[in-house]
């Protein structure tokens, strides 16, 4: 596996063993948040959430530069499920990789990416 598209959606993302995981076997990883301005759950990031956001991604990218490995990070306003998707396909990505979380917005998010033939793992 050569790159991965790791979107951020919470800030559980930034965890070592998490990340650890997610980070084997690649070479390159494209950070994605996306701040979904129709979200009204704990899901995503809203608008007042963006500096959490950011916070979070840098952290990330310091332990993911740790690692030599290449990163990029996209920022996206939007609905989640079409942002993921799009940037999957735009990059190439060859997997989506998702830090489990247990609500229903999750699920549905998870269940729509895999039934539009984009390679995605739970972790």
């Amino acid at each position: 596996m050569n790159n991965i598209l790791l979107p951020i959606l919470s800030e559980k993302e930034n965890n070592e063993e998490f990340l650890e995981q997610a980070l084997k076997g690649t070479r390159e990883v494209i950070l994605l948040i996306v701040v979904d301005t129709e979200s009204k759950e704990d899901f995503g990031f809203t608008t007042s959430h963006i500096h959490s956001a950011r916070t979070t991604l840098e952290e990330i990218k310091i332990t993911i530069g740790k690692k030599r490995k290449k990163c990029e990070d996209i920022l996206e306003w939007g609905n989640t499920f079409s942002k993921i998707m799009n940037i999957a396909l735009i990059k190439k990505v060859d997997k989506v990789i998702l830090k489990k979380q247990e609500n229903q917005l999750f699920e549905e998010l998870v269940k729509k990416l895999k039934k539009e033939k984009i390679d995605v793992e739970v972790i």
